[in-house]
């Protein structure tokens, strides 16, 4: 006789939706807030024009520009703005159908990701600033003043872009920004004295101007050839000889490839001493310190009034010179007091 067995009850079947009815108003599905965009934050997080116009803030950027350093023609700098803009984003394509997408550039995202204190990657940089004055020295030493001009030009219009990593890097670039002031104005020098070649008073200043210009020892060394030749030339033999012996006292005459202007400049400064004399009246006094108008390149003796510009510090004699453009940089504002050029973020 077989017993038989109790059957097995049936496992309840699970309702995987019972959750979801007992939750109450306080479980629902909630969106996550939406985070900040990168170019918002870039905006917020610096006072520097280029992570303005890299965010697509052009018109805030203008207004950075305006106040710090007094800049009122903004078309020298069109190339250069476009250019920090493009540069702040990388364009991933898309799959077949859908658009690119937009991924920004960060500079501060090394250690992890920055978040709402990202900033953006600049395209330029100051080894691009160091590469444009190489190019200005080269043409210079080469006598293509026009194409050196141009490189000095080109590097003071990048410079408001740059941000920079550091310091020392700051100072490095407002050292830059000087040297492109001195050698700028040195071929404008050189350019009025091929306009006065037959006026032997003009030319001598011109000349002798050219030498006060902040050049690098080797371009020194031509200007104060020119300027001794130009003197002795046209007979202002106190002049000649303070070129002659400031060229003596050059490092690089020393070299033996300098020996036959070394011999020219002892002869210059032996026969300018014994003869003593300017045959014309100058409006230069090697002795006294100045700085050199330039508009219209004439000395401006220390304590003597004078308006600069706001960027590259361009000295003017002439008052009627504030509040137009500066004929250096050729963007920015002269006599308006600002607080300068801005280097860091």
């Amino acid at each position: 006789q077989f017993v038989d067995e109790p059957e097995k009850s049936a496992a309840a079947p699970v309702d995987d939706m019972a959750a979801l009815k007992e939750m109450g108003e306080g479980g629902a599905f909630e969106m996550p807030t939406a985070g900040k965009p990168a170019v918002g934050c870039w905006v917020a997080n610096s006072a520097h024009a280029a992570d303005h116009i890299a965010a697509g803030g052009a018109s805030s950027a203008m207004q950075l520009l305006h106040r710090q350093i007094a800049a009122s023609d903004f078309g020298v700098l069109r190339s250069t703005m476009i250019g920090t803009y493009v540069g702040s984003m990388l364009s991933v394509p898309g799959v077949p159908g859908s658009p690119s997408m937009n991924v920004p550039l960060l500079r501060n995202d090394a250690s992890g990701p920055p978040g709402v204190q990202s900033l953006p990657r600049t395209s330029l940089k100051v080894v691009h600033l160091v590469a444009g004055l190489k190019n200005g020295y080269r043409f210079f030493m080469g006598g293509k003043f026009n194409d050196s001009k141009n490189a000095f030009q080109d590097v003071l219009n990048k410079i408001p872009m740059v941000v920079t990593d550091s310091k020392n890097e700051g100072n490095e670039m407002k050292e830059m920004l000087e040297i492109c002031r001195e050698y700028i104005t040195a071929i404008r020098i050189k350019a009025a004295m091929s306009e006065n070649t037959k006026d032997p008073v003009r030319s001598t200043e011109l000349s002798a101007y050219f030498t006060h210009c902040n050049l690098q020892p080797i371009h020194l060394l031509l200007a104060l050839r020119s300027a001794m030749g130009t003197a002795f030339k046209h007979k202002n033999f106190i002049a000649a000889a303070g070129f002659a012996r400031r060229l003596l006292e050059l490092p690089d005459m020393s070299s033996e490839r300098n020996a036959d202007l070394r011999v020219k400049a002892t002869k210059v400064l032996q026969k300018s001493e014994q003869m003593a004399r300017n045959v014309h009246e100058l409006n230069y006094d090697e002795s006294s310190s100045f700085t050199i108008d330039c508009r219209d390149f004439v000395p401006i003796v220390a304590g003597t009034p004078s308006v600069k510009c706001s960027y590259c510090e361009s000295t003017y004699a002439d008052a009627g010179m504030k509040g137009k453009v500066c004929l250096t940089c050729t963007f920015c504002a002269v006599g308006t007091q600002t607080i300068g050029l801005v280097t860091g973020s």
